[in-house]
């Protein structure tokens, strides 16, 4: 129910996202990444971070003892987080907005990189003071816990790596978005027992993907931009979390990166092709993977069509993985 409501919700939205986009001239001109030939509005984050706040009323709110669950340290700093944060919820939409935020002022006045560094580490930083937090290193069978330093570094390193991610794949009209899609399906279904919570979020979440999917596939009418991408990917982040933390098995750990993985590639590959021609790790370049099968004669519907198939194939060998292991 709710990725239905957050698909329909998404399909109304996204044209008064649109307008609103225009009016405020947050628009996509063309460049040598862009070559549309004629701005597109941005801001379609926006729509998606509204589609899915409707489909939050028919989740199950979390309670303290959810809470707990996640972080169940005895620190004093612990305890008074978990005090304050009532719901995961709060966590999830208030670090969410923050996010929509940076976006939008960045899809309209271009921020510069490390001012859009910062806002992803607050954001991430308050995801987990609000109880989303990686607890133990995999393949150690729940033996080596993280002290809290080492769980903020590492989860805070999760997150503001894919919530990049998702904003470098973001090359081609439909293709971050319907990875995001796929990614959240999976992820409703890996977690559809065990985090409930975590699996309604990931439907909400694959819903308003889809519904924001018939404004953007080719030609789009609508971007993502930053706010939608940067959102996306700070909420599969948040959610891979979620579900991580309620067990420390190693092959629960892996399976969001295996799910995830076509977006966890380009971007290890891009930093690493950009530390080897020693250029910043924040400048684009048309080095990515959609960029390489567009030189090489791809439409961009079959670029569509190839990527998101690797991204099944990995979802479901990720559905396959977790069935085996129980």
């Amino acid at each position: 129910m709710a990725l239905v409501v957050a698909l329909i919700a998404a399909l109304a939205l996204t044209p008064l996202v649109r307008l609103l986009a225009l009016r405020c001239n947050a628009v996509a001109r063309q460049d040598e990444r862009r070559q549309h030939g004629r701005p597109i509005p941005e801001w379609g984050g926006l729509a998606i971070f509204a589609a899915v706040g409707l489909a939050a009323l028919l989740w199950r709110q979390p309670t303290l003892g959810d809470i707990r669950q996640l972080a169940p340290s005895n620190t004093p700093l612990d305890i008074l987080f978990t005090k304050a944060t009532v719901h995961l919820s709060l966590s999830f939409f208030g670090c969410g907005l923050l996010i929509v935020l940076l976006g939008m002022a960045d899809d309209r006045y271009e921020l510069r990189p490390h001012w859009k560094l910062l806002g992803q580490f607050i954001a991430a930083a308050l995801l987990w003071a609000g109880g989303v937090r990686m607890q133990a290193l995999p393949f150690t069978g729940g033996m080596h816990l993280l002290s809290v330093p080492s769980s903020f570094a590492v989860t805070v390193f999760w997150v503001m790596l894919l919530t990049n991610a998702m904003n470098l794949i973001d090359g081609v009209d439909g293709l971050s978005t319907g990875i995001c899609a796929i990614a959240a399906g999976t992820l409703m279904l890996l977690d559809w027992h065990r985090a409930p919570w975590a699996a309604a979020v990931a439907g909400s979440v694959c819903g308003a993907c889809l519904g924001f999917l018939r404004y953007n596939l080719p030609p789009a009418r609508i971007f993502l931009g930053d706010t939608g991408a940067m959102l996306l990917g700070f909420w599969l982040a948040a959610l891979a979390v979620a579900a991580a933390s309620k067990t420390v098995a190693a092959t629960t750990v892996l399976l969001p990166i295996l799910v995830l993985g076509v977006p966890l590639a380009d971007t290890v590959w891009a930093v690493f092709r950009r530390i080897r021609a020693r250029q910043p790790i924040w400048r684009g370049d048309r080095g990515h993977l959609h960029h390489r099968l567009l030189a090489r004669g791809f439409a961009p519907a079959k670029v569509l069509l190839l990527l998101y198939s690797v991204s099944l194939v990995l979802g479901m060998a990720a559905l396959l993985w977790q069935k085996l292991g129980e």
